[in-house]
């Protein structure tokens, strides 16, 4: 059993990883070239009460998003929501891939230029949301460009401090939520059985010899299945001392994109990435960290508080060397 779950926090890891060096990548970019002056007019949230405003503003999403979960039982309006949502985000992230190779002015509507990588963003992102319904396995995929937006917009619209603020905010909501009012668990429930692009996930299943498990181990499994009809072949694996092991683990997208968002706002402290690079490998720690504690108690988290955790560390680390 501990080999499918190291395996699956591995998994968990590198996705994490690429939105977190993937976006940096992409916000080197973004700053190539740019004066002060043009870093600094990009920042529209630089106060402590505007990041508050943007908690509320999730708090009340969240309870509207409940709400409907609960009055709503189908899967469109959903779907709709995802699609809103993926597009706005995989657009942006899209438009900077595209903005490498070219930046060809196509034509001007009302003095505005319309460029090549604009109509490249708008085509990926609407082809990125039908893949997605075509083929769920895409999730994932989904969720990593989608995470990978949101973590560049909100990085270069906050100032550092602001944006350091807003995640320690959000870490005492992640906590409530989790904890406390437990909706956060509900709404991950709902998203993950509809498939939604909101988490990335990783699920396996295999046999595993008898052998391998303690005896309460066993006991636990026999009374789990006492009563129910299993499957022929599950039935032929037992008695062959075969136990079957499944393994599931998620992560929300919030929890990729937060962190980023603190290491791209990270740069206009001393104008370099080296801050955001140790905010980065601190934030990794941190979900290391969380996927201990996950495995120790077996039972759902809020990632964030243990990501400050993280993130403060990478900060401290850098003060000190």
């Amino acid at each position: 059993m501990r080999v499918i779950e190291t395996r699956q926090v591995l998994q968990i890891l590198v996705i994490f990883m690429i939105v977190q060096f993937f976006g940096l990548f992409l916000a080197s970019e973004i700053y190539s070239g740019a004066t002060y002056q043009q870093v600094t007019t990009a920042q529209v949230v630089t106060s402590a009460a505007s990041a508050l405003f943007f908690i509320v503003y999730i708090i009340v999403l969240a309870l509207v998003l409940l709400l409907i979960m609960k009055l709503y039982k189908g899967d469109k309006l959903f779907i709709i929501f995802e699609g809103a949502v993926v597009f706005l985000t995989s657009f942006f992230v899209f438009m900077l891939v595209s903005g490498l190779v070219t930046t060809n002015v196509l034509f001007s509507i009302a003095g505005n230029a319309i460029t090549t990588n604009f109509i490249i963003g708008i085509a990926a992102a609407l082809a990125l949301i039908a893949l997605k319904n075509r083929f769920p396995k895409l999730r994932n995929t989904a969720t990593i460009i989608a995470s990978v937006g949101v973590g560049l917009v909100i990085g270069v619209s906050f100032s550092f401090i602001v944006a350091l603020i807003f995640m320690a905010i959000l870490a005492v909501y992640d906590f409530i939520a989790v904890f406390v009012t437990k909706h956060m668990i509900t709404m991950a429930r709902a998203m993950s059985s509809r498939n939604l692009a909101f988490l990335v996930g990783v699920n396996e299943m295999e046999a595993i010899p008898k052998s391998s498990f303690s005896s309460g181990e066993i006991a636990e499994f026999k009374k789990e299945i006492k009563g129910v009809k299993m499957p022929a072949a599950l039935t032929r694996m037992y008695k062959q001392g075969m136990l079957p092991v499944a393994a599931h683990m998620e992560l929300g997208a919030g929890d990729l994109a937060v962190p980023l968002m603190v290491a791209v706002a990270a740069y206009k402290v001393s104008f370099s990435f080296t801050l955001s690079l140790f905010i980065v490998i601190g934030s990794i720690l941190g979900l290391i960290l969380t996927t201990f504690i996950l495995r120790r108690y077996k039972r759902p988290l809020p990632a964030i508080p243990p990501l400050l955790l993280g993130v403060l560390a990478g900060i401290l680390m850098y003060l000190l060397l």
